[in-house]
């Protein structure tokens, strides 16, 4: 599913390139101030440090659909490019209604190859570390997510977009560790709403 995801997300991106390269909306120093709030699906886990198991796809997780709400403000490097950062608080239950939250601290790189200035069509790469707790355990995990969002500005400044993509943590043990085998990495495809004001 995550293969079929992020082809899905090239595609688009590929195809729309050579329709808009000659337009362009923004200049460097241009800045956008986004919120988002919105679902998020259980993807994959997969065991990286022990071959015996098997990559658990979305109903084999035993996590249920959950939350997701961010804030991100970036800065246009030059016309298509914006670098910034983002925070957000993501929550899911289990199947035992045990809650897992993770809050996500990114930079965020962003690649608008359509601009028009009623639409946008970006994407995303956020790199950075996550706070997670399930149950009563806690700790800290490198995170990242690649997304795609269009976007329609319904005047000069405010717009509404749609993001979906995929984001991933690692839970990571030492070979000392009892735990060392349940080292794992953990998808889940966020969809959100959301709200843009640029400047």
């Amino acid at each position: 599913m995550k293969k079929t995801i992020l082809a899905m997300l090239a595609l688009v991106l590929i195809l729309s390139v050579p329709v808009f390269a000659k337009n362009t909306y923004y200049f460097a120093g241009d800045t956008v101030f986004t919120i988002k709030a919105g679902v998020d699906f259980p993807g994959f886990i997969a065991f990286y440090n022990d071959p015996t198991r098997e990559t658990l796809t979305l109903r084999e997780t035993h996590i249920k659909m959950g939350g997701y709400a961010s804030i991100a403000y970036q800065g246009y490097l030059n016309e298509r490019f914006a670098l910034g950062g983002e925070l957000a608080y993501v929550f899911n239950y289990s199947h035992s209604n045990l809650l897992l939250t993770t809050v996500p601290i990114t930079a965020r790189l962003t690649y608008v190859p359509v601009q028009t200035g009623r639409f946008d069509l970006a994407a995303s790469l956020n790199l950075g570390g996550a706070f997670i707790r399930y149950n009563e355990g806690k700790y800290f995990a490198p995170f990242a997510s690649l997304t795609v969002t269009p976007s329609f500005f319904i005047n000069e400044n405010w717009g509404i977009g749609v993001e979906a993509g995929i984001m991933v943590t690692a839970e990571m043990y030492t070979k000392k560790s009892n735990k060392h085998d349940s080292s794992a990495f953990a998808g889940l495809l966020p969809v959100t709403l959301s709200l843009s004001y640029r400047h």
